[in-house]
């Protein structure tokens, strides 16, 4: 089991961020799951034109199957769109982080090379 970086109890009012576990994350989810969902997508089986026959029930079923799907193929798309924004949102942030902690080591370098 994955222990947490930070355990809430002992955290107080700090807040931590480690760049690096981001994009791990990122990379993580970017390596293993996006090719998944991807391949998913065209993984999702048809029924086959004249499959059902020509009676109108099956047909009616046979249309049920062909929505059901496309609603599928486009549920899949919505997750694949949602942990790509993920993943960028974790590398944004984790930028970010890294780009502040830059800022503030160059100021506390100039305030301490003041003294």
């Amino acid at each position: 089991m994955n222990e947490p970086l930070i355990d809430p109890a002992a955290a107080g009012d700090r807040t931590v961020c480690r760049p690096d576990a981001l994009l791990d994350v990122a990379g993580k989810l970017q390596r293993e799951l996006l090719p998944r969902l991807e391949a998913a997508r065209f993984q999702v089986p048809d029924l086959s034109r004249g499959a059902a026959g020509t009676w109108d029930i099956a047909q009616g079923y046979a249309d049920t199957v062909r929505r059901a799907r496309e609603a599928t193929g486009d549920s899949l798309q919505f997750v694949l769109e949602q942990v790509q924004r993920v993943i960028g949102d974790l590398a944004d942030t984790a930028t970010t982080v890294r780009d502040a902690d830059q800022r503030a080591a160059g100021v506390a370098g100039r305030t301490d090379s003041a003294r």
